[in-house]
């Protein structure tokens, strides 16, 4: 019963984990593009400020004993984080600034890439992954995982070459290009950033060592220390300008001002918060095989919702559709071979806990 009950929570966190992602990816590129709120570090700070007030009763108010008062609790609950935070600080720290880098840089791309097309250059986390547990941990893969990660290489590539070529010749097709190039590299770093952060993430949280919500609340504060100047300096004063000419509605239709951006807004912090913690949730409970299972579920997820929602998969062309397509079915490839390792190990432990057993009658 105990293990149904585990499976169910487990489910529900992973129908949960691709629903949040979907709808804030999907948010954001509406508020970034077809709002007109072109500012995506200050959007990210919004969303890291609401998350670190949003958290702070839920988390410094608990995980302490009621004996001795309200001020003894209170007090031993910040005893007991001051004490995890010193000991895990650079842990703590270098996973903010890879958070830093991974939203700014994934919101920045959405600038200029469809977001169906950010998708599939962000679904090469997993490979990502793969690559640094080679070089870190000094685990090579398979040759039926090798093969996977291939396909995915090979299905993005594509991707990317068809779509630079989709540009069209003259100006506005060089510079559609040129844009697309930058989003390109904003996507492609920010993979990188949270490869790391995840296999960072996935660390700190072993052996039960700090708890999904608490390093979500740990974590915010660095971040939006780390991304506030930034967007002070590079958008700020132009956040207030295009704000306080009410003419710009004039030439963007779609443009959003006011209470209703601040209610979408709000709704994107209200998003990002859940989303954040069920992300480290998710990292903490499964393994590499379900995080790269996750990857094609989002992935696809995105890509037909972002179709229905903005029409942005209707210029894709063949080339395109046959490199994520190929893509697609890397990361399947990938996720049963890297499943049968894991069964295969499984199989493996209950073997020699079997063989111990007898051996001890």
């Amino acid at each position: 019963m105990a293990a149904v009950a585990e499976t169910a929570r487990l489910a529900a966190t992973i129908v949960l984990y691709v629903a949040l992602n979907s709808s804030l990816n999907l948010l954001n590129r509406y508020t970034l593009g077809h709002a007109g709120f072109r500012y995506p570090v200050l959007l990210t700070c919004a969303h890291l400020a609401f998350q670190t007030l949003a958290l702070a009763p839920v988390v410094l108010g608990g995980g302490a004993s009621p004996k001795g008062g309200k001020a003894s609790s209170w007090s031993n609950a910040l005893a007991s984080h001051e004490e995890t935070v010193m000991k895990h600080w650079r842990g703590i720290a270098a996973i903010g600034v890879l958070m830093a880098a991974n939203v700014a840089l994934n919101n920045a791309s959405l600038l200029h890439l469809q977001i169906s097309y950010n998708q599939v250059i962000r679904a090469s986390t997993p490979v990502v992954c793969a690559a640094c547990a080679v070089f870190v941990e000094g685990v090579v893969p398979k040759p039926s995982e090798a093969l996977g990660l291939v396909l995915v290489t090979a299905g993005v590539m594509s991707t990317v070459g068809a779509s630079s070529g989709a540009g069209g010749g003259g100006d506005a097709g060089s510079q559609k290009t040129g844009h697309e190039t930058l989003g390109v590299a904003f996507a492609a770093s920010a993979t990188l950033a949270n490869a790391l952060l995840m296999t960072l993430s996935g660390k700190l949280m072993g052996g039960d060592r700090i708890d999904a919500l608490k390093l979500t609340f740990y974590v915010s504060p660095v971040v939006l220390l780390a991304l506030l100047p930034v967007g002070m300096h590079a958008e700020w004063d132009s956040m207030t300008e295009k704000y306080a000419i009410a003419s710009v509605s004039a030439t963007e239709p779609d443009f959003v001002a006011g209470e209703p951006l601040t209610r979408l807004i709000l709704l994107g912090c209200v998003i990002a918060v859940c989303y954040n913690w069920v992300h480290n949730k998710i990292i903490s409970v499964t393994s590499a095989t379900t995080t790269t299972v996750l990857g094609n579920v989002k992935v696809v997820t995105i890509m037909l919702s972002s179709r229905m929602l903005f029409g942005e998969t209707k210029d894709w062309t063949l080339g395109m559709v046959a490199g994520a397509g190929v893509a697609l079915f890397g990361f399947a490839l990938y996720s049963a071979a890297k499943l049968r390792t894991k069964l295969e190990k499984e199989k493996a432990e209950d073997a020699r806990g079997g063989a111990t057993q007898r051996g001890g009658r």
